[in-house]
């Protein structure tokens, strides 16, 4: 996989140089989602991020090693994210407190391959915590593993180990929840892991690593009066507002943005479509016989998703249809998630590996030729309301500026100050505490200098 630099600034570090100037910037879905700027280097074509694919027909012990760490090998080991002193969560999945393990749950000896790689890679298993929302207790197929691994375990809805919860904040690009109570070992780990079961979701539309995420707070701290058999404030806002299908995604992206996920694993070995549990009208076991993993939580999930056929790169994802009936579209926490620059949902930028990759169909990379010189583009939507994009060309690497005035000419933001490298460019503004109206964007790089309009309506 090559790798792409820019005038002594790695890309990487450029968004990281990018991320402290301004809060109101996110990246657009047509952008390397996890560096911002930057397509091809000398015409030749760049993937973002790697996801490794790899079947297995049973759930035998030696079989899931082999294939775990096939995958993890594919994506260029995991070395660089584990080592000696790291303390590491591995946050699993146990749909709705149930102990079935085949279908609905994450398989035991999936986790069981992940952490004894893990351990292998330097790990003290003491500093190793299985982590979950517990509805009653861990199943005994689970306490087999811990017992025969030695790691640590805690239930989410207890702040035990701990005397008290701790309070976990979203940061300046939340949409729900500016901050979540949760157990505090999950601000203690250095890394953390998600291995959820493949599924499609009633009303998230699927479920991966980040919907994983909504068994990282205590249930009874997240629901509703009369309606507390789930987290039903993480779904609707109260009871009066039943706008699930736009409320749980969102939700679902705040959650990540507080905890990052560092490592996904899917297990789709024995899985399930229609829907996350068999309480509902929709849910066909199945057998997919299938392993995901990449560093990348938002690209491992896309092509998760886009293998059970669902659309990643859409604005929504499709609802699983009862009989007879069209249940529509929610909106794509992968989607809301790349547009706040946490990873690539754009599957042509992302490189499917492994033994299992001929399993998965994505685009080709699109490699485009340098533009011959510098654009700032109209932004578009406009007039625009909660966000809009911005898109540039840039001729050669160099230093690039692109600033917010109001129409007294007092300059009321910065989103890029910083060296971009060549190429078609993008970028996703979103106000923070601004009056409707007309508004100035101006870019500047070396002698080039541009201005244009845009309309903000509330």
């Amino acid at each position: 996989m090559k790798k792409n630099t820019m005038s002594g600034l790695s890309r990487r570090k450029f968004i990281s140089t990018l991320g402290a100037t301004t809060a109101g910037l996110l990246i657009a879905p047509s952008l390397d989602s996890t560096k911002l700027f930057g397509r091809e280097l000398n015409g030749l074509s760049s993937y973002v991020t790697q996801v490794a694919v790899t079947q297995a027909t049973s759930y035998d012990r030696t079989l899931i090693k082999q294939k775990v760490k096939h995958l993890f090998d594919s994506i260029g080991g995991i070395g660089n994210i584990f080592s000696a002193g790291k303390k590491v969560g591995i946050k699993v999945n146990l749909t709705g407190g149930n102990t079935d393990t085949d279908h609905m749950c994450t398989n035991p000896e999936v986790l069981r391959a992940v952490t004894e790689l893990i351990i292998a890679q330097g790990v003290n298993k003491s500093d190793i915590y299985v982590v979950e929302a517990l509805w009653a207790d861990w199943p005994s197929d689970y306490k087999t593993v811990f017992n025969s691994l030695g790691v640590n375990t805690v239930d989410l809805n207890k702040p035990a180990p701990y005397t008290s919860f701790i309070t976990r904040s979203v940061g300046n690009k939340y949409i729900n929840f500016d901050s979540f109570t949760q157990n505090q070992i999950l601000s203690d780990i250095d890394v953390y892991v998600s291995i959820p079961k493949l599924k499609q979701h009633y009303e998230a539309g699927f479920t991966g690593s980040l919907k994983n995420q909504i068994g990282s707070t205590p249930k009874q701290l997240y629901t509703l009066s009369g309606n507390t058999s789930y987290r039903s404030a993480l779904h609707q806002k109260d009871n009066d507002q039943p706008a699930v299908h736009t409320y749980l995604p969102e939700s679902i992206c705040d959650l990540n943005l507080a905890r990052p996920v560092h490592l996904a694993i899917i297990d789709g070995v024995m899985n399930a479509h229609g829907s996350e549990g068999d309480w509902n009208p929709v849910w066909i076991p199945t057998a997919d016989n299938i392993l995901f993993a990449g560093k990348d939580p938002v690209a491992t999930d896309s092509i998760a998703a886009h293998f059970m056929g669902l659309d990643p790169e859409a604005t929504q994802l499709k609802l699983p249809e009862p009989p007879n009936e069209d249940r529509g579209y929610c909106d794509n926490h992968l989607y809301l998630l790349n547009q706040r620059g946490m990873g690539t949902n754009l599957l042509s930028e992302i490189e499917v590996v492994g033994d299992g990759a001929h399993l998965v169909s994505v685009p080709s990379r699109h490699v485009s030729a340098y533009p011959e010189s510098y654009q700032l583009c109209q932004n578009f939507p406009n007039p625009f309301n909660p966000s809009t994009s911005i898109k540039f060309h840039v001729p050669q690497s160099g230093h690039v500026t692109i600033r917010i005035y109001n129409m007294m000419g007092q300059m009321i933001d910065t989103i890029v100050d910083t060296t971009a490298p060549a190429g078609t460019n993008e970028l996703h503004w979103i106000p923070r505490n601004l009056a409707s109206g007309v508004y100035l964007y101006s870019m500047r790089a070396g002698n080039y200098y541009e201005s244009k309009k845009m309309i903000f309506q509330k």
